[in-house]
Order: structure tokens, then sequence, then C-alpha cells
């Protein structure tokens, strides 16, 4: 089983907070819309399966729905195709890879920038936007990782596949919740210690770019994620 869209959500905002922290309350403006990014970034990974939760939803993700299917996904086939690698169009394939994200959030990037450049509308904080959905697609695998279904992450160069215990169709599994409630918490703790301490944001981030990765690493174990050399699908 893969893992819900709520649960994707959940965590990834978790994540952006977590990493965004020692920021936070010296440019709220720019870490939420780095949020932003990062919720609708969470979701397009799944745009490769009908049922993605970014098809239901409305404002900004409408947009995002109506141009992954027919503009971005033939823009990033065509890409592997310079890059001489074969793209897998169907779900968990090339759009959960690190070459497919790579891929087409620099392909959003250039559409959202350009085109909104074009009309008039370009902001500076729409970096910010740009850089949450490559951190949201980030996130995205990362959370794959730990589930039953798996994903090749590092596909087309090596076809080891990476999966956990993680099935959200099972209800009485609470560990999704868990995950996006510890990271949010930790998060929280690291805005209170820089306001308590009065320490800059530059001494923090490393201390939260540490505290992401021990969160992760303990997600990963609670999940019971491991690698296989063999590629299943």
């Amino acid at each position: 089983m893969s893992m819900l869209g709520k649960h994707h959500i959940s965590i990834s905002i978790g994540s952006g907070l977590l990493l965004t922290a020692p920021w936070f309350l010296s440019a709220p403006v720019s870490v939420t819309i780095f949020i932003a990014g990062t919720i609708i970034g969470s979701l397009l990974p799944d745009t490769d399966a009908a049922d993605s939760k970014l098809h239901y939803m409305d404002g900004i993700a409408k947009f995002f729905s109506l141009i992954m299917r027919p503009v971005v996904f033939p823009l990033t086939g065509y890409v592997f195709y310079l890059l001489r690698q074969p793209f897998n169009p169907s779900h968990r394939g090339s759009m959960h890879t690190f070459l497919g994200l790579a891929v087409y959030t620099s392909i959003l990037a250039v559409i959202i920038n350009l085109g909104l450049a074009v009309l008039g509308f370009w902001n500076v904080l729409l970096l910010f936007f740009t850089i949450g959905l490559s951190f949201g697609g980030l996130f995205h695998i990362f959370e794959d990782c730990c589930t039953k279904s798996g994903i090749c992450p590092l596909m087309p160069y090596s076809k080891h596949w990476f999966g956990g215990g993680i099935s959200t169709r099972d209800h009485q599994d609470k560990r999704p919740e868990q995950y996006s409630t510890g990271l949010i918490v930790l998060a929280v703790g690291i805005m209170i210690a820089e306001q308590h301490f009065r320490f800059e944001p530059l001494q923090v981030a490393p201390f939260s770019i540490l505290i992401f990765t021990i969160a992760w690493v303990t997600i990963y174990i609670m999940s019971k994620s491991s690698a296989k050399r063999q590629y299943r699908r």
C-alpha cells in the first residue's frame, strides 16, 4: 500500500517546518510561501495516478492538476529521452525518482516563473514557492520509502527498491500521524528555543538540519524500512 495524500501533506508540512524553523519568526511570509509550495509539491509525484488527491483539490492546486498530465509529463519524458534514459509513466515510476523530481520541478519552475514574469506578476517570493515544490516532492519520495509498496527512487541508475511496513489502508496504523505530529513538535521546540536564547537563524540552522536527519532516521526505523537490490514491480 502507498501513503495517502493527507499523510503526504501532513508529514511534508512537518518536515518543511522543521527545516525552516530557524527563519519562521524572522521571515514568516517567506516560510509560509515555502510551506505552501511544499504542500503542492508533496502531491505532485502521485499525479501519475488517476486518483491523486491533487485532482480533487481547488485553488492553486487545480492549476497543477491541469498542467501535470498534458504538459509536464510529456516534457519530462522528452527530457528523459534527451538524456537517453527510459521513462516510466506508470504509478510509482519515473515521477517517484530523484531524476524525475529534478526534471519535472525544473520544468515547473520555468513555467511558473517565466509565465508570471511575462504577465508582469513575478515576485521574488515565487522562488520560495518553487523551492518548496522541490522539497515537497523530495519529502514524498522519503515518505513512500516507508510503505509496503515502496519505490525505486534511484532509477534508472540503480534498481534498488526501498520500502517499509506502513500500510495506510490499515486504519489501526497511526504511525503517519505520529510522524507528522512529532516533526511539528520538534519544529515548534526549535522556534521556542531560538526565541528564548535569542539565537540568530544561521546559528540554529545546523541544529535544525541535525534534528531533521535524526527524526527521519527514526521514522525509517519505526517504519522498518529497508533496501533490496531487485527491482520490485
